[in-house]
C-alpha cells in the first residue's frame, strides 16, 4: 500500500480527554463524540414572555407609524402639498406708482423718481450667525451704515417672519451696482427697483404736501387690516397723508417659481399694479413761493421765531397759499431721515416741524373785531349811526381799560371804530357800559362760533387745530374764579382767554369779504388719473345766512376805511382797493406783541383774501400789513399779465 502524506494515525491513547475515552467510538474512521460532550445551541424563542412583549410594541409602533402616515397623506395632504408648492411658488407684490401733485397750472409738485430698496425677509436669512453677520458686514461697509443700526432697524421683526422688510431706500447707483454683485449669493436678502417720492419744491411747501415714510409699528396693524404690506409708503403728514388712499393706487402681484435658495427661477403669472390719482390743487405754487420769501425776509427782520400766510379765494373757500415758516426739507423725510438731523429738527426752537397755518393758536387781537362787530349789528346793539365817546378808556369800579391811542378817538361810530381800531368801542359793545348793554360773553362766543371760531375749518389736511372761546363755566371750572365784566372786555378786542389759527382767521375775514357764507377751505381741486375726468373735491358751506347782508356790508365799509385812512393806509397806494384790519396780540410781559393782518381784494368783488401772522411782530401794521401789500400787488400784478 502506497504510503499517504496526510494520513494521520489514530489511537485510543493518543487522546488526551478522558471522555472520549469512554464515550467516544469511530465509524468508518470518524470519530463519534457523546452527546454529553456536545456544545448545547442557545434558544432564545423559549423566553415565550418576551417574545410577547417584542411582537405587541412592534405591532403597536407600526399601528402609530401608519396613522401618523394616513394622518399627513391623507388627513393634511392638501395642506403640506400647499407649503411644499409655496416654498416653491411664491407670490411677490408690486408696489403701485404712487399719484402726482399738480399745481393750479399744472406744475408737478410731487412726483416719483426711479430708486433702489434694500429688502430683508427674516425667515430666508441663513441660519448660521456667521453668514448672516457676513452678509451685513459687506452692506455695513458698502452703506456707510453700521452693522448693528442695520440689524436693529428689524430687531422688532420675528425671525421666522416671511413678510418684506425694507431696510432702506435711496441707495446711489454706485452702492447699488456693488450689493448687486453679491445678493446673488446670499439668502434673505434683495436688491428691489421701486419709486422715490420727490419733491419740486421743497421748505416752503413742506407742511402743505408733508411727505411719505414707512409704515411705523404702532401703525402697521391698521394698515394691515387696509391691505397694506410692510414696505410700502404711506403718507405722514400733509396732502400725502390726508389723501394716502388716492394716491396709494392698487398693488400688483407676480406670481414666480423659485428655488431652493428663494432665488426666482422663472415667472409664472403677473397681475400689473393700478397708478395712483393724481391730486390737482387749487394752490398757485408760484404765489406759495412768493409769500414764503416776503414772510421769511420780515421774520428775520424782527428776529421772530416765525410766522403764517394764509391767501383764499373767498368766492369758493379755495386755497391759494398756505405759509409756514419756517419749514423743513420733505424730501430728507421720505429718503430717510438720520435720527441726529431729526433731533436737530426737534430741538430747533423755531419749530420747524410745527406747521403754524393750521394748528398754531394765538391770541386774536383786533381781528376779532369783525366778529364781535357783526355781532352788535345783528342784535341791534349798535346801528350803523350809533355813536360811541372814547376819551383813552373807561373806569369800572376802579379797573382802568384803555385804548391804544392817548386822549381817545372821540366820537365813534362802527366804521370809525374798525378804521381805527377803537378798543373804547368794543368794550362797550361787547360788554356794555352807562346805557348801552352789551353782547355778553355768551353772545360773544356764540357769534364767534357762527363765524368758525372754536371749531376746525375742515381744510383738507391733518393736525388741524380748535382754537378756543373761553366761557364762564370754563373759567371758574379751570381757573377756581367767577367771570368778571374785564374778562368780557378783554374778550371783545381779542385779548384774554380766546384762541385762534391763522386759517380760521382768514376762513372769517372771507365770510365777511363774499357777504355772509363760510365755507370750508379747500386745497385739493380735483382727484383722479387726468384733470378733465378727475372727480372734483367738492366745496362744503359751514354756515351762511347768519348775518343781515346789511350788517356785513357795514362790516366792509369799516375794513376798506382802515385802509383809506385807519390803521392800514400802507395798502391804500395800491392800484387795488383793498378793505383789512391789522391787529396786535399780546400774549406776554416779556416779550412783543404777535402782529396780524387780514384784508381782501379787490374790495368790490373780491378775488383773495389775505391773513398774515409775524410772531413777536410788534405791531400789525409794523410787520403784517407790509408784507399783505406785497402780496396783493404781486397777485394784481401777475393778473395784468395773463
Amino acid at each position: 500500500m502506497a504510503y499517504d502524506p496526510f494520513f494521520v494515525k489514530q489511537e485510543a491513547a493518543d487522546i488526551k480527554d478522558t471522555k472520549l475515552n469512554i464515550f467516544s467510538g469511530q465509524i468508518d474512521g470518524d470519530i463519534i463524540i457523546a452527546d454529553s460532550y456536545r456544545k448545547k445551541a442557545t434558544h432564545i424563542w423559549k423566553n415565550t414572555l418576551g417574545m410577547r412583549v417584542l411582537t405587541i410594541f412592534s405591532i403597536v409602533a407600526f399601528i402609530c407609524l401608519l396613522s401618523r402616515l394616513y394622518y399627513l397623506q391623507v388627513v393634511r395632504g392638501s395642506e403640506y402639498y400647499g407649503a411644499a408648492e409655496g416654498n416653491r411658488i411664491k407670490n411677490i407684490a408690486i408696489l403701485s406708482p404712487r399719484g402726482v401733485i399738480f399745481d393750479k397750472t399744472g406744475k408737478r409738485l410731487a412726483y416719483n423718481i426711479p430708486d433702489f430698496a434694500l429688502i430683508v425677509v427674516p425667515a430666508d436669512l441663513p441660519k448660521e450667525q456667521a453668514q448672516e453677520d457676513e452678509i451685513f458686514f459687506v452692506l455695513s461697509e458698502t452703506l456707510g451704515i453700521a452693522h448693528f443700526d442695520l440689524v436693529e432697524a428689524f430687531a422688532h421683526i420675528p425671525r421666522t417672519s416671511i413678510s418684506s422688510f425694507e431696510l432702506i431706500r435711496g441707495i446711489p447707483q454706485a452702492q447699488a451696482v456693488v450689493i448687486t454683485r453679491h445678493v446673488e449669493n446670499w439668502s434673505g436678502v434683495s436688491l428691489e427697483p421701486v419709486q422715490q417720492r420727490t419733491y419740486e419744491i421743497k421748505e416752503s411747501l413742506s407742511h402743505v404736501l408733508g411727505y411719505t415714510g414707512k409704515i411705523s409699528d404702532k401703525d402697521y396693524d391698521y394698515f394691515f387690516e387696509q391691505g397694506y404690506i410692510l414696505i410700502e409708503h404711506v403718507g405722514k403728514t400733509g396732502l400725502e397723508k390726508q389723501y394716502q388712499n388716492d394716491l396709494r393706487g392698487e398693488l400688483g402681484i407676480q406670481l414666480v417659481e423659485v428655488d431652493s435658495h428663494n432665488k426666482v427661477t422663472r415667472e409664472l403669472d403677473k397681475k400689473e399694479p393700478k397708478i395712483g390719482n393724481n391730486l390737482y390743487l387749487n394752490l398757485d405754487s408760484e404765489l406759495q413761493m412768493f409769500a414764503w420769501d416776503a414772510l421769511k425776509e420780515m421774520v428775520e427782520e424782527k428776529e421772530s421765531p416765525g410766522g403764517s400766510i394764509i391767501v383764499l379765494d373767498p368766492r369758493d373757500g379755495s386755497v391759494r397759499a398756505l405759509v409756514s415758516f419756517p419749514g423743513f426739507d420733505n424730501e430728507s423725510f421720505a429718503r430717510g431721515i438720520s435720527s441726529k438731523a431729526y433731533d436737530e429738527l426737534l430741538k430747533d426752537t423755531r419749530e420747524p416741524l410745527f406747521n403754524r397755518s393750521i394748528t398754531g393758536e394765538y391770541p386774536s387781537g383786533s381781528t376779532i373785531k369783525l366778529v364781535v362787530g357783526a355781532a352788535g349789528l345783528e342784535e341791534g346793539i349798535i346801528s350803523r349811526y350809533d355813536l360811541v365817546l372814547s376819551t383813552g378808556g373807561i373806569d369800572v369800579n376802579n379797573y382802568w381799560f384803555p385804548d391804544w391811542k392817548y386822549g381817545g378817538h372821540g366820537e365813534t361810530d362802527i366804521i370809525h371804530a374798525l378804521a381805527e381800531s377803537v378798543n373804547t368801542f368794543f368794550y362797550v359793545l361787547g360788554g356794555g357800559y352807562e346805557n348801552i348793554d352789551g353782547l355778553g360773553v355768551e353772545q360773544i362766543t356764540e357769534y364767534g362760533r357762527a363765524f368758525g371760531l372754536a371749531r376746525q375749518t375742515g381744510i383738507d389736511l391733518p393736525s388741524e387745530a380748535d382754537g378756543f372761546l373761553p366761557s364762564k363755566e370754563w373759567k371758574e371750572e379751570v381757573k377756581h374764579e367767577r367771570w368778571y365784566l374785564g374778562d368780557t372786555y378783554h374778550l371783545a378786542i381779542g385779548q384774554g382767554d380766546v384762541l385762534v389759527t391763522p386759517l380760521q382767521v382768514a376762513n372769517f375775514t372771507a365770510a365777511v369779504a363774499n357777504g355772509g357764507t363760510l365755507y370750508a377751505p379747500r386745497i385739493v381741486d380735483r382727484i383722479g388719473r387726468d384733470y378733465e375726468n378727475a372727480r372734483i373735491n367738492e366745496l362744503r358751506i359751514l354756515n351762511e345766512n347768519f348775518i343781515d347782508k346789511y350788517n356785513i356790508n357795514v362790516i366792509q365799509q369799516g375794513l376798506r376805511a382802515a385802509v383809506t385812512y385807519g390803521t392800514a393806509r400802507s395798502l391804500s397806494a395800491l392800484s387795488v382797493d383793498v378793505a383789512g384790519k391789522t391787529g396786535t396780540a399780546q400774549f406776554s410781559s416779556e416779550k412783543k406783541p404777535h402782529a396780524w393782518f387780514t384784508g381782501y381784494a379787490p374790495y368790490r368783488e373780491p378775488e383773495i383774501v389775505v391773513t398774515v401772522l409775524v410772531e413777536e411782530g410788534e405791531g400789525g401794521d409794523i410787520s403784517a400789513a407790509p408784507i399783505a401789500k406785497k402780496i396783493f400787488e404781486w397777485y394784481f400784478q401777475e393778473l395784468d399779465k395773463i
